[in-house]
């Protein structure tokens, strides 16, 4: 708990952000170490005015109160540091530098699942197949716990025996009644906020950002121009996160969200889950083909080292001659 009360104490210091503690902790690695330092070097590291607020410590919350709060509830806590830590959460430039969690956090692939609360019948269905897809693939599912799509996505990832992440935008005692059905199945609650944290117009999109911080993709199954999925959609998008995005019925403006994230660059369209699996896969042997001609190769050569049926093989070698990324002298093929 000592750990925690020295994270809860850069979390509750006024106006330092995730980017920067994120920045602090990349340097000093441990948490006490920031409090031990001297100003001049913090400045070095978030600059005067935050380094005066850490020798300050000017503070927002008491970080007793919530480690009295969550031993009393009987909440469970990650810090940045620690290994069980979501790794493709850490990885983002401002990840949460304390999660509050119920339930069991499962180190597996995972992805996000969005879009509007008020779903079409015909979303409901895709919905369905969608998770019945990636249940069948183990990834785990993360989602915001709004009822429509988000809350579906939970509810079909537990029908078909899948692991799911509600990640809150609120504190972790205020989780609503219509949710506690998914911890019985093994689910997970996860918020960045403090335990009794009401929610507001700030948190929920502030949350988006875990959302997408957590998953491999981020699915959008509908979502209209001023949905709230198309937050969790630009989080990914700068994250570097692949993002899909679907468009059912064309006529409706109810996917116009969707179209809007495909026509800025920003999303893909898909249909299902499996193409998106054989594109990926027909990537990685075009790239591994380049790899192979960093020497000069020979058709057959190719063949018997890549595996790829001849067929496939000629394909990509012909575009890639095409677009100028290799050349054939004779028998063999190189790079240009």
């Amino acid at each position: 708990m000592d750990k925690l009360y020295f994270w809860l104490t850069l979390k509750a210091i006024k106006g330092l952000g995730e980017k920067s503690i994120k920045q602090l902790y990349t340097f000093y690695k441990d948490p006490r170490l920031i409090f031990e330092s001297h100003q001049e070097e913090l400045e070095q590291v978030v600059g005067k005015e935050k380094a005066f607020k850490i020798k300050n410590t000017d503070l927002s919350f008491d970080p007793q109160e919530v480690l009295k709060q969550i031993e009393r509830e009987g909440i469970k806590w990650l810090t940045l540091d620690d290994k069980n830590y979501p790794k493709l959460l850490r990885d983002i430039p401002d990840p949460p530098p304390v999660l509050f969690y119920i339930g069991h956090i499962k180190d597996m692939l995972s992805v996000a699942v969005v879009g509007t609360r008020r779903p079409e019948y015909y979303s409901i269905g895709f919905t369905k197949d969608l998770i019945r897809q990636l249940v069948s693939m183990s990834f785990g599912i993360v989602s915001g716990g709004a009822k429509g799509i988000d809350l579906l996505s939970h509810r079909y990832a537990v029908e078909f025996g899948g692991y799911t992440v509600c990640v809150l935008g609120f504190g972790i005692l205020n989780t609503p009644k219509y949710l506690e059905f998914l911890l019985s199945k093994g689910s997970c609650f996860i918020s960045e906020f403090l335990p009794t944290e009401p929610p507001s117009h700030y948190t929920f999109p502030r949350r988006n950002r875990i959302i997408s911080g957590m998953s491999q993709y981020v699915f959008v199954v509908e979502a209209g121009i001023n949905s709230g999925a198309l937050i969790t959609a630009e989080y990914a998008y700068k994250q570097k996160r692949p993002v899909y995005a679907h468009i059912g019925v064309g006529k409706s403006d109810r996917w116009d969200g969707c179209a809007k994230l495909i026509n800025e660059g920003k999303a893909k369209f898909f249909r299902s889950v499996q193409e998106i699996i054989l594109s990926s896969n027909a990537q990685k042997e075009s790239d591994g083909i380049l790899n192979l001609l960093v020497s000069p190769k020979t058709f057959d050569q190719l063949i018997a080292i890549s595996g790829i049926s001849p067929e496939e093989l000629l394909r990509i070698l012909t575009d890639y001659e095409l677009s100028g990324k290799i050349v054939k002298m004779g028998a063999y093929y190189r790079l240009a």
